[in-house]
């Protein structure tokens, strides 16, 4: 008797899968096909594709063009879900199949000739059919995991700084000491890209292996995770269980992090080149034309004076030599000034800044305890408001009650987060002020060093003639107030 050439197609949705391999479909295909007096001729395997939502499956559409040009009679599979679980991809097989003359025949769902319309009714069914249950399955995985978040337990799979045993999060303490070293860094005032420079020279492992940056070293310890906090669909939902799940960092430092790093006066960093000059891009050109502004003044250039290579000249002896780079103003081109004589005078008043006795006022931002008693304040707040909630869906407060509590507590709650927001640390490191400031100074990334700068001032730097020796007079230093 002629066996007739049958094609084996199988499939899973996930690369570790829960169900039968590819290979076990292929095996149960050609029990299958032996069964039914079928040879398999061609197999056909997309391992790790779902068959939802119209993703791209390479070897089914092989199957459906080989079909076409007779390769096979019957397509054979476990199920026929293996083949299509929505109605459009099923009415493409079914297309491609009753052009081609070709059928299928499953172990469990059994033989579909799409060429009739029991065949073809039956299928669709089917296709519908999973497509609710796809649904279903969707919406008890959504409840299973607000559940999961409301009782407080791990997270599908841990972050940087845990291991997974025995479904409860262990904190691996070499890169626990990598956070806790990023937090205080950057709560003493450094720069993320600096301290990404740092990690990388010391080799330091980084979550994806790859070399540090500023921006994932921010997105790491802004995590809340790591102060033990749950979040479910992007916000913090309440704790985790500590038991499963303990903190790296605590709650405190957490929300300090939070607040600096979204703090919209805080220079973010644009993931370009790291700077390497100290005023390029912050100091600004002083040059008037002329020009007044409505009260009269002189309007300056304000451009951005931006570093320039020094210029190649003629020697007496006809040889060539560079002179000294320089800062020029990006926007007039009309003046330009050495660079390492404006760097040195502003360093210099900056440091001298930095080391007089009331240098500390400059960068203080509140009392930390008072910060503290304002989170505390918080807490009773949001429990309080709580209550009232509940109290209103028992029954015991009337809506208009309700709305009042609200809006005093919410008030309240107002004015203790301002108490926490002034609190903030500043965006200097602690020991730029005082009798360390140039031991300090001396041993920043420039990040930092800049940082310091644009906080405490705005440099200008006005023309001068052409040839003339530097002038310090002419480098005007603003002190913001």
């Amino acid at each position: 008797m002629k066996l007739i050439p049958a094609a084996s197609y199988a499939r899973i949705s996930e690369k570790v899968a829960t169900r039968d391999k590819v290979a076990d479909q292929h095996v149960q295909n050609e029990r299958h096909a032996a069964a039914r007096g079928y040879t398999i001729v061609a197999r056909y395997t997309d391992d790790g594709i779902s068959a939802l939502g119209h993703k791209e499956r390479p070897d089914f559409e092989r199957m459906l063009a080989d079909a076409e040009t007779g390769a096979f009679a019957v397509i054979v599979a476990t199920e026929e879900e293996r083949l299509a679980r929505n109605v459009e991809e099923k009415l493409e097989l079914h297309a491609a199949c009753e052009v081609a003359g070709v059928v299928w025949d499953t172990a469990r769902d059994g033989y579909v000739d799409p060429a009739t319309d029991s065949g073809e009714f039956m299928s669709t069914v089917r296709a519908a059919m999973g497509r609710i249950e796809s649904k279903r399955k969707a919406r008890r995985q959504r409840a299973a995991s607000d559940a999961r978040a409301a009782d407080g337990l791990p997270t599908t799979r841990p972050g940087y700084g845990y291991r997974r045993e025995d479904r409860c999060d262990v904190v691996v303490e070499a890169e626990a000491a990598v956070i806790r070293e990023a937090a205080r860094r950057v709560l003493a005032g450094e720069s993320l890209r600096g301290i990404a420079t740092d990690f990388n020279a010391r080799g330091v492992p980084s979550p994806a292996g790859a070399p540090w940056q500023g921006i994932t070293l921010r997105q790491l310890i802004r995590r809340p995770s790591l102060a033990g906090l749950r979040t479910h669909r992007g916000n913090v939902v309440g704790k985790f269980n500590p038991e499963l799940h303990p903190a790296i960092l605590d709650e405190d430092t957490h929300t300090r992090l939070e607040a600096l790093l979204t703090d919209p006066t805080r220079a973010q960093g644009t993931g370009g080149r790291t700077p390497v000059h100290l005023l390029s891009g912050l100091a600004v050109c002083g040059r008037c034309d002329g020009t007044l502004d409505e009260a009269g003044e002189l309007v300056p250039c304000g451009g951005r004076m931006v570093r320039a290579p020094g210029r190649m000249t003629t020697t007496k002896s006809g040889g060539a030599k560079r002179q000294p780079a320089s800062y020029v103003c990006s926007e007039c081109h009309r003046v330009r000034r050495k660079q390492a004589d404006v760097d040195e005078l502003v360093t210099e008043v900056i440091l001298s800044r930095l080391e007089r006795p009331d240098a500390a006022q400059l960068f203080s931002r509140g009392d930390a305890g008072a910060a503290q008693q304002a989170r505390d304040a918080m807490d009773v707040i949001d429990a309080r408001l709580a209550t009232a909630a509940d109290q209103f869906a028992d029954g015991v407060l009337t809506g208009d009650q309700l709305r009042r509590i609200t809006e005093r507590l919410r008030a309240d709650r107002a004015a203790h987060e301002r108490t926490v927001a002034e609190s903030m640390p500043a965006r200097v490191p602690v020991d730029a002020v005082g009798p360390l400031a140039r031991q300090t100074w001396a041993g920043l990334h420039i990040d930092s060093q800049r940082a310091i700068i644009d906080a405490l001032a705005q440099v200008i730097i006005d023309p001068s003639g052409s040839g003339k020796p530097f002038d310090p007079d002419l480098i005007r230093i603003e002190w913001r107030s």
